[in-house]
């Protein structure tokens, strides 16, 4: 099982990957981010291109319940609190990173902020080749599953791997 982090040491690592881990020039990363196990049911998803190309981060209930609503549509069971994403937001600001804009969070089982500071340009960059799609099956777009796509995203720093190395 991998190992969960406070979400203090979580957002510690996501910032450190989002500003200062440089990636390869011959990878990429899906623009859905990469992820991060917090304690408490919880992970962040950090992307360097989200809402406005600018990084987002997003925090997940990871075993998610339902329930019927008043009109009987199904609704999130165990959403983020509802302080959740405000105490996110503010804790991001403490650091000394500016927030764009909060959205999602309660009742819903995610809640993004996305930040004003643009992520290191070797992150935006790889973002930029996986949206480029496979260089030697163009028809096939960011679908391919080829060696060589497949390759790029092996060569990509990730941030759990960071932890291991800390």
């Amino acid at each position: 099982m991998t190992e969960r982090l406070t979400l203090n040491d979580a957002l510690t690592l996501a910032l450190h990957w989002l500003y200062e881990t440089e990636q390869p020039d011959d990878a990429w990363m899906t623009h859905h981010g990469q992820w991060i196990p917090v304690t408490g049911n919880r992970h962040l998803t950090v992307t360097p291109t989200g809402a406005e190309n600018l990084p987002v981060i997003v925090v997940n209930v990871s075993q998610q319940t339902w329930t019927k609503g008043p009109d009987r549509d199904m609704w999130p069971g165990n959403p983020v609190a509802p302080d959740e994403l405000p105490r996110l937001a503010a804790e991001l600001e403490r650091r000394g990173y500016a927030v764009r804009s909060t959205w999602n969070g309660f009742p819903a089982h995610t809640g993004s902020v996305g930040l004003v500071r643009p992520a290191h340009p070797s992150q935006v960059a790889a973002v930029a080749r996986y949206r480029a799609g496979c260089l030697e099956h163009p028809e096939r777009s960011v679908f391919c599953e080829c060696d060589a796509w497949r390759a790029g995203f092996r060569r990509a720093v990730g941030p759990m791997p960071l932890l291991a190395s800390a």
